[in-house]
């Protein structure tokens, strides 16, 4: 029995004129169908499954890409290079290089041959004999909170659906306790012990989205230098049921972007009756060392600084995953700054931003017409339980940032004040938060700062913040930012009304308050003066207009 991941429909695509189909990996680049994009079962399994392309893409023009993009002997090729890959990818061409690629490596594409299954071990296997129901790498079967499945199609998937899976799981698998596999020195009493989550669940996934599928593997291609050892799991050997480098007892070094796209952070092996997959076994992997310290070669995710890791002229980075909390206000930082940028010390470096975002932001100073103006990102990262063992909820996000604002040196001020336009708007709906616990004195209670009020301010603030981003003119950024702290501003006082509203009588009559050396009177009205002060300090630019008003007026006098 087979099933080539090259020629049977198992990538779920939106084609370009809207109409849905499942695509083999050849079907994706052979021009016989414009894919618009993938859309598989979950945002991260789109994700993993567009890692896997890219990593089949980048391989196959990898020759052609041995050399330097900074040397300026290189920039001419570079430039025709992406010039070649994006008509292609506009016109729908079949890429040769691809085909010809996928050639070479058709039998390791098989998900069920007998002796190199797809990301699998064949002869994978436990003292026990035993293994666990497909349950265990489909998240919402797994997860008794996820009702999408029922009865008895939760006990099978198709061969198409486990492959996904498999991708999946190998990207993304949280940490905990495995299976302990048979071959494996690591097991001890049975059991693998914890190795943490995939090295994508590790990540804070950056995709650039283009107008095609094939126009989204060009922009989240990297021009440097070719090596040959940067290979994903199909250019080597089979993996057995040890780690892969068994030289370093602990972890296998990662040797590349297109190595990390597919890292095999588990063992695998799926069972099957008739054309159903009904079980499957899952095993400890390949471990990244030191949890991702200062492994930065994966192109489409950012890293942070690590002030405790790091020495004295040994600065450490770690992969920054993008949390579920206030997502898009704390991921402009990492996506857009670079060393050397405004605003950080010695003491605190500088996120290091995804390199696709920083390549682009090159390619375009080179050639402007070759990179869209606007980059439309699409963010993904899975945040996991305690100590990883689970996993919690998927972050996906989507944002539009002119390419402008990523320029190396010509952009470093305005990356400062687009930051600092966040920052102020945070600040302003803490404010509320704090203005909201005032209340509660004024009412006869007692201080309590009031998360609710600060999230629901940023909640509605943050699709218009997006609006303004796209719309944004890193020239001329001041005018801008004026009117968005009006925009907050505004926004902010509209809350605090109906804040002021729902807090009753008591907290308009007020309160005296005895501090030990003067006594006050807590009161909405001493809140609202407090709050108006906070927001002026937050969002001066939005008073400007005010001040001179008043300026204006004294000097009339």
């Amino acid at each position: 029995m087979t099933f080539s991941l090259l020629d049977e429909p198992w990538i779920p695509c939106v084609l370009e004129n809207g109409e849905q189909a499942d695509l083999g990996i050849r079907q994706v680049f052979d021009g016989s169908n414009p894919v618009k994009e993938v859309r598989a079962d979950s945002p991260v399994q789109t994700y993993a499954l567009v890692r896997l392309l890219l990593a089949i893409y980048w391989r196959a023009h990898g020759p052609e890409m041995d050399a330097d993009f900074r040397d300026a002997d290189a920039i001419d090729a570079v430039i025709d290079w992406y010039e070649t890959q994006q008509e292609s990818a506009r016109n729908n061409s079949p890429d040769e290089a691809v085909l010809e690629y996928l050639k070479l490596h058709e039998d390791r594409f098989d998900l069920l041959h007998p002796e190199t299954p797809f990301m699998q071990v064949a002869d994978l296997a436990t003292q026990s004999g035993g293994h666990s129901q497909i349950q265990r790498i489909v998240p919402e079967a797994e997860n008794e909170y996820f009702t999408m499945r029922a009865g008895e199609a939760r006990s099978w998937v198709g061969f198409g659906e486990a492959a996904r899976w498999v991708v999946y799981t190998q990207a993304f698998d949280y940490s905990g306790i495995k299976s302990g596999a048979l071959g494996d020195p690591r097991v001890k009493g049975g059991r693998g012990y914890p190795i943490g989550t995939g090295w994508t669940g590790m990540t804070g996934g950056t995709l650039v989205v283009g107008a095609n599928l094939r126009e989204t593997l060009v922009l989240n291609t990297v021009w440097k230098n070719y090596d040959p050892g940067d290979q994903p799991s199909w250019e080597r050997p089979q993996d057995s049921s040890e780690q892969r480098d068994n030289s370093m007892a602990d972890s296998v070094v990662p040797r590349g972007a297109s190595d990390l796209a597919t890292w095999q952070s588990r063992r695998i092996k799926l069972f099957v009756v008739g054309d159903k997959v009904t079980g499957v076994l899952v095993s400890n992997g390949d471990k990244i060392p030191d949890a991702g310290a200062n492994l930065l070669d994966d192109p489409m995710t950012p890293h942070r600084y690590s002030a405790n890791k790091s020495k004295k002229g040994q600065p450490v980075y770690y992969p920054r995953p993008y949390g579920t909390e206030r997502t898009m206000w704390r991921s402009l930082s990492p996506l857009i700054s670079i060393d050397g940028d405004l605003g950080f010390t010695p003491k605190d470096l500088a996120p290091k931003r995804p390199k696709t975002l920083t390549f682009l932001a090159d390619l375009s100073e080179q050639e402007p017409d070759l990179v869209p103006k606007l980059l439309k990102l699409e963010l993904f990262s899975v945040e996991y339980g305690p100590k990883g063992s689970s996993v919690a909820t998927v972050v996906h996000y989507g944002l539009d940032l002119p390419i402008a604002l990523f320029f190396e040196e010509k952009s470093r001020v305005q990356r400062r004040k687009l930051l600092d336009a966040a920052k102020s708007t945070n600040d302003a709906a803490v404010a509320l938060g704090s203005f909201a616990g005032q209340l509660l004195v004024a009412a006869g209670g007692e201080y309590e700062f009031q998360p609710y009020p600060t999230d629901t301010a940023l909640g509605i603030l943050e699709p218009r913040f997006l609006t303004w981003l796209s719309h944004l003119n890193v020239g001329d950024m001041d005018n801008q930012i004026a009117e968005w702290q009006k925009e907050v501003r505004q926004t902010i006082l509209e809350q605090a009304a109906v804040l002021v509203k729902g807090a009753g009588p008591k907290a308009l009559v007020g309160r005296i308050t005895d501090s030990g050396e003067k006594v006050h009177i807590q009161s909405a009205s001493t809140a609202m003066m407090w709050l108006r002060k906070k927001l002026k300090e937050a969002l001066p630019l939005a008073f400007e207009s005010e001040d001179q008003n008043r300026e204006e007026k004294e000097n009339d006098r």
